[in-house]
């Protein structure tokens, strides 16, 4: 069993965390830390944290995660769930007391991805508007951006059916 002895100052999370927009957190450097161990073998097994945060990725069809954060609200490791519900019972398994500290945020994904392109400084596609966490990796140049799938598929412009290069 391990407890923070230090407590720091108890500022919010912001409304994104690694691409995802924060449901419900939860302080938890007071609370006894039972242990937890990764259901993946190859993954290591997360430590006591003082910062607990629910949140669901900003790409479509993304299940809650819990991001175990440090007092800075730095994901330190995940754990994923079905539901919201699910993570809060998770994170009671581990963190006992915790399902009556959880605070909504209520922030809605309109102000989490201006949240979230406020601090990406607005990169986008060039070509097709996709932010980073939607596309596979960007290029940045010095008059546009553009993404993997849009390389391919001009690529793929270029191409006849039988593989000769079109427009020399």
């Amino acid at each position: 069993m391990r407890i923070f002895l230090t407590m720091s100052k108890r500022n919010p999370p912001p409304p994104v965390i690694d691409a995802a927009r924060v449901i419900s957190y939860a302080f938890v450097d007071d609370i006894p830390f039972l242990g937890a161990s990764s259901p993946f073998a190859e993954e290591p097994s997360l430590d006591a944290v003082p910062r607990l945060a629910i949140a669901v990725g900003l790409s479509a069809h993304a299940s809650p995660q819990i991001f175990h954060c440090d007092e800075e609200w730095i994901s330190l490791g995940t754990s994923g769930a079905d539901s919201v519900e699910e993570a809060k019972e998770d994170a009671e398994r581990v963190y006992p007391g915790v399902s009556n500290r959880w605070i909504d945020t209520n922030v809605t994904v309109e102000e989490a991805l201006a949240f979230y392109d406020s601090e990406t400084a607005g990169l986008k596609c060039s070509f097709c508007g996709k932010r980073p966490f939607e596309v596979d990796g960007l290029i940045e140049g010095p008059q546009a951006t553009i993404c993997r799938s849009c390389v391919e598929e001009f690529y793929d412009d270029f191409q006849t059916d039988d593989g000769e290069i079109i427009g020399n």
